[in-house]
């Protein structure tokens, strides 16, 4: 990938003002100009770096978007056959970058390549676009073929057609209608129709064809038209939105040798009580025997521990005395190291290791068998920090069981993962850096700062921080977009880019399962691959989520905590109370079969009695209406017995027509005593039909 340095000529934005290096002042300053005032500043070279770090510094880039794009690209996701092009044209390019081959013999040289590598090149000029390309990036990705980028970009019609395409789609777009492009074509091939018709023979012009239709309906059509119609403006916003001798080196950054080893010291699982033992994963720079980054994994590291490791080394630490305010030092180690050595244990000798780094100009060494001297360095800082720190914390396993005797190492233990972080951090950078070494007549991190400045060693980084995020991070899922935005571990994530790419997959009716790459170190940001431009989009937590979840925002998010969440939620789902909700149920189902019982019965019944059941129904709904009203006169009403016959509803019409206040009616052996509150209430029509007993 493209880098770059802190070093005089270097343009950069930050704060939306454009700024040029001008000269380096110290080791800590530099002199920049303010191009949008026209004013000289001058800043440290920390503070630079810290506003890089956050995001919030850009560096402008020297290379066009195509180049760009080809830094972003993704390097597991390349076809065996990719990577044979791409270490085939490196292989041609290799004796030119050297120096073996000059200018003025390219051609020959191209000449004298061999068959089976002829294919590869085309011509002299091929070689020199090579050649710009690695000198641009320093990347052997960018010598990847990028036939997505060839073509216009823009459709050659007529701009009175494609207004005339967009005219019919929006049209039928805003009243929400399904109008296939056949029909859209059909009605555009009439409206050219008509426009020829009064056209000199010079002036007319001719219809695209079908094929050109659909794409340019594909680029015109906005979803949110349709959707407004479709589904009203609060879900149209939502839709849119998203709710064996000494290896012997001169400056730092020159080795960086990589180890790693069970932990001597038990951690206490704050969910489960559980004794885990970690492994420590571990990063030191051979010249200075300064710690550049470290990992924690449980269980037997891999290829994607080691990655996890060199992306928290090759980093900025600039935030490290904030998360840590027990610190009393900066850890100011990192920069991408020319040579790495790991063990030539199983566990590291992965093909995806070199091919990682690889990529980037990192060379790969895996030490002999039994020859752990060769990374001496990461040896010896294992013994160091056991025995200056991990040996004297309750838990301690020592490092063998003679030594831990009938110690109760589990029983003891008492530190979190949380404390455990914090304690490395200490040891590292407080207690081991910035103690001093005999063997190396200093500090390291002295030497370090020293070496830095004499060797004039300049830390390249990438462009932008993400290009080593999406290189070296281990999290790689694949998942579906909705309106809520993409789901990791309970957690949803969005940004308007994102709610772009769903509202441009509807409209292409493409797969919504994307390639989602994040760091478990840090999952405020995730990555999600846009697959029509080659190039991965952010993502963050949802607004208040993670508020809701007492996570603080301002540290770095491991994927456990979201995953701690997500286990308690469903464990209180699981072992919710659901007895209510079968009675519920079983309730439901007999209304439902008593119902289908009466309804049995009532089609057996002749219309008059049927009559009398339908009045008897309308009565009841009608007083539980009365009851939501006035629920007070509920004492005042009471059932009577059925009535048998419409003989029935005419007597009680009588009554209704009789001028006595008080009258006794008799109808089967059930009395109705009615006073003035009764005859009010009779002047509902249906009141005739109740057989209601008023007192």
């Amino acid at each position: 990938m493209q880098g770059f340095s802190f070093l005089p000529g270097l343009c950069f934005k930050w704060k939306d003002q454009d700024y040029l290096i001008r000269k380096q002042i110290n080791q800590n300053d530099v002199e920049v100009i303010n191009l949008s005032y026209d004013l000289i500043e001058r800043y440290s070279f920390y503070e630079l770096l810290e506003a890089w770090n956050d995001e919030l510094l850009i560096v402008k880039r020297d290379f066009t978007v195509e180049k760009a794009k080809v830094t972003q690209h993704d390097a597991d996701m390349f076809s065996e056959e990719d990577k044979m092009i791409i270490e085939q044209r490196y292989k041609i390019l290799e004796p030119i970058l050297l120096g073996q081959v000059k200018p003025k013999d390219y051609e020959g040289y191209v000449g004298r390549l061999s068959d089976d590598i002829k294919p590869f090149i085309s011509s002299v000029s091929t070689l020199y676009r090579w050649k710009r390309r690695w000198e641009e990036t320093h990347d052997k990705r960018s010598l990847l073929p990028r036939n997505d980028l060839k073509g216009s970009k823009t459709f050659k019609i007529a701009k009175e057609i494609q207004d005339i395409i967009e005219f019919l789609v929006n049209k039928y777009d805003k009243e929400g209608l399904e109008v296939s492009n056949r029909r859209i074509h059909i009605n555009m091939v009439e409206e050219i129709r008509n426009l020829n018709e009064t056209r000199s023979e010079d002036q007319k012009i001719e219809a695209c064809g079908r094929a050109t239709t659909n794409r340019v309906i594909q680029h015109l059509r906005k979803t949110y038209l349709k959707d407004r119609a479709r589904h009203g403006t609060v879900q149209a916003n939502l839709n849119k939105h998203g709710s064996t001798a000494e290896v012997v080196v001169e400056r730092p950054l020159q080795r960086v040798e990589v180890d790693w080893t069970p932990l001597d010291l038990f951690v206490v699982d704050t969910m489960t009580s559980n004794r885990e033992r970690f492994n420590l994963i571990h990063a030191v720079d051979k010249a200075t025997g300064y710690t550049l980054g470290y990992e924690l994994w449980l269980g037997e590291p891999n290829a994607k521990a080691i990655k996890q490791c060199m992306l928290h080394a090759m980093l900025p630490k600039t935030h490290i005395r904030r998360l840590y305010p027990r610190l009393q030092h900066e850890w100011t180690a990192f920069g991408k190291p020319e040579v790495i050595v790991v063990d030539n244990a199983r566990v590291h000798d992965a093909e995806d290791l070199e091919e990682f780094f690889g990529l980037i100009g990192v060379e790969i060494q895996f030490c002999p068998v039994k020859a752990g001297h060769q990374k001496g360095s990461v040896e010896r800082m294992f013994r160091t920090m056991n025995e200056k720190m991990f040996h004297s914390i309750p838990g301690t396993s020592f490092s063998n069981p003679k030594m831990r005797s009938l110690y109760d190492s589990t029983g003891k233990s008492c530190l979190t993962l949380r404390a455990l972080h914090e304690i490395i951090h200490i040891t590292m950078v407080d207690i081991i850096a910035n103690d001093y070494s005999i063997s190396r007549g200093g500090t390291p991190a002295f030497l370090w700062e020293q070496g830095i400045k004499e060797c004039k060693v300049h830390r390249t980084l990438p462009m932008q921080k993400k290009d080593l995020i999406l290189l070296l991070s281990t999290g790689i899922e694949y998942r579906s977009i909705t309106n809520k935005g993409v789901e990791l571990e309970g957690q949803f994530f969005q940004s308007t880019k994102l709610m772009q790419l769903l509202d441009f997959m509807k409209r292409k009716k493409k797969q919504k399962r994307v390639r989602v790459r994040f760091n478990p170190s840090d999952m405020r940001i995730i990555y999600i691959f846009d697959e029509s431009n080659k190039q991965y989009i952010e993502a963050y937590p949802t607004r208040n989520s993670l508020r809701r979840k007492n996570i603080d925002e301002s540290h770095p998010i491991h994927m456990a905590q979201l995953k701690y969440h997500c286990h308690m939620k469903n464990k209180e789902y699981n072992e919710f109370d659901t007895t209510h909700l079968v009675h519920a149920y079983r309730n439901v189902e007999n209304i439902v079969l008593n119902s289908r019982k009466e309804i049995a019965k009532l089609e057996k019944l002749p219309d008059d009695q049927r009559a009398i059941e339908h009045y008897k129904h309308l009565s009841s709904i009608q007083l539980l209406h009365e009851a939501h009203i006035a629920p007070e006169q509920l004492e005042s009403l009471q059932f009577i017995g059925e009535m048998s016959s419409l003989a029935d509803l005419q007597l009680i019409g009588s009554m209704k027509k009789s001028s006595d206040s008080n009258f006794n009616v008799e109808s089967k052996g059930s009395s109705i005593e009615t006073d003035e509150l009764s005859q009010l209430l009779f002047e509902d029509d249906l009141k005739e039909s109740w057989g209601i007993k008023y007192r």
